[in-house]
Parts: C-alpha cells; sequence; structure tokens
C-alpha cells in the first residue's frame, strides 16, 4: 500500500471513529461503540507501524507491536465496560 493511500485510509478511519463517538450516547450501545473506536484505533496503528515505520519489512516485531497494542486495547475496552 502505498503511503498516499494509508493517509486516505487513516483519514477515512478517524473520520469514523469521529462519528461513531458523536452519534453514540452512554450505556450499552456506548460500550460497543467504544469497542469499534478501539479496533479502529488499533487498525489505524497496525497502519501506522507497518507503512509509515516501514515494519512490514521485519514481520516478527510487527506482531510484537501488533500483539502488544492489541493487549492495551483489551485493557481499555475492560476498563470501559467496568466504569
Amino acid at each position: 500500500m502505498t503511503l498516499t493511500r494509508t493517509w486516505g485510509v487513516l483519514i477515512g478511519l478517524s473520520l469514523a471513529s469521529t462519528v461513531l463517538a458523536a452519534v453514540v450516547n452512554a450505556g450499552q450501545a456506548g460500550q460497543l461503540a467504544m469497542g469499534a473506536i478501539l479496533l479502529l484505533a488499533w487498525i489505524k496503528a497496525h497502519l501506522i507501524l507497518k507503512t509509515y515505520l516501514k515494519l512490514g519489512r521485519i514481520p516478527s516485531l510487527l506482531r510484537g507491536f501488533d500483539t502488544l497494542l492489541g493487549m492495551t486495547m483489551i485493557a481499555m475496552l475492560g476498563l470501559a465496560v467496568a466504569w
């Protein structure tokens, strides 16, 4: 994926996150929206690491970062649900 295309995808994912946050109220739907927003954030982080930082050339390092980011997102989702 080219840098320009990645940038466009990142803009689209950011817009989707903003729309989700603006439209959904608190409660059960808010928790589902939080999960969706965190998933979008994980995808954006993966694209930045893979394309801009060129970690796609080192798959094991990219997997390590993806795992760490995934665990962080799960922890944040757990805190959001518990709140």
